[in-house]
């Protein structure tokens, strides 16, 4: 049974619909902030207000021209949950889910062929299945949105990095924090992103090599990275010391300057259609 909503959202989204529908969206954003002073867990306030501040397609309509675009041969995602995410793979992609704790059946709406491992994506790279073909073929297309802190995504990157075919896409979900409240890595909010948004800057500091770009896409942000190198191993090198310095990077830059921070690209399929051919990523 899902929580009652509280009284005070109810209120809150309701006059957000109201003034966005006049078109004062300053005066909308504002009902929304204010709610959240009085009452920090309030999670439709949280979408209302990420959906406000960053207009367009959605992340799901980013995955779907993503593979509509590349056309990939090999998808693999991490944290499949009810598998709405690996349908929408076409039928000439071979799926790859893993989830420890998968909702339902994730694969019942794949088009093409699909296989699920049920279990933690570090058990999954420590000893990548042989059936699942990656040590072959790597994959084309990849969307990393398990475990949202910053530990669990560096190592899904260091682990997903090594089985990249030449050429692959990889896709880094909830890298734009919302607020301070929602970005931390304790969860305390019905909303919440974790701490792997940090994932941005240490990759823009540490693999200069890599082409980076944040798309501000609702709820919360989707990063696109190509030029990866299964040969490079600095990141697993240096895993312990890059955990314990970013550990105590604070929100507070990424929130009040992401454009710098984060990498911030455009939301529009012409803009990502050009900055891919000049970043070499697809076949």
């Amino acid at each position: 049974m899902s929580a009652p909503v509280h009284p005070l959202e109810t209120a809150a989204l309701r006059r957000w619909r109201r003034l966005r529908a006049e078109g004062s969206v300053a005066a909308a954003q504002a009902v929304l902030w204010d709610a959240l002073a009085q009452e920090p867990n309030l999670p439709g306030v949280h979408v209302a207000l990420a959906r406000l501040r960053w207009p367009g397609p959605d992340y799901r309509h980013w995955l779907t021209w993503f593979h509509q675009h590349l056309q990939p041969r090999v998808y693999l995602e991490l944290g499949v949950e009810h598998g709405h995410t690996l349908a929408l793979a076409g039928p000439q992609t071979r799926v790859i889910g893993v989830d420890p704790a998968p909702k339902g059946d994730p694969l019942s709406r794949c088009a093409g062929p699909a296989r699920l491992y049920r279990r933690t994506s570090a058990d999954f790279f420590a000893d990548v299945p042989s059936d699942s073909g990656l040590a072959d073929t790597g994959f084309d297309l990849a969307f990393i949105d398990g475990d949202h802190s910053f530990d669990t995504v560096l190592d899904d990157v260091i682990g997903a990095e090594r089985l990249a075919a030449p050429g692959a896409v990889l896709l880094l979900h909830d890298t734009v924090p919302l607020t301070a409240e929602t970005a931390g890595r304790e969860q305390r909010t019905g909303f919440h992103t974790g701490d792997g948004w940090k994932i941005v800057p240490c990759l823009r500091a540490l693999r200069p090599d890599l082409h980076i770009v944040t798309l501000p896409t609702a709820p919360s942000g989707l990063t696109v990275v190509t030029g990866l190198d299964p040969s490079n191993t600095l990141l697993g090198e240096r895993r312990a010391a890059i955990r314990e310095s970013y550990a105590r990077l604070p929100p507070d830059a990424a929130l009040s300057a992401p454009s710098r921070v984060l990498a911030l690209g455009l939301n529009d399929p012409d803009a990502m259609r050009r900055w891919l051919r000049q970043a070499g990523g697809g076949r």
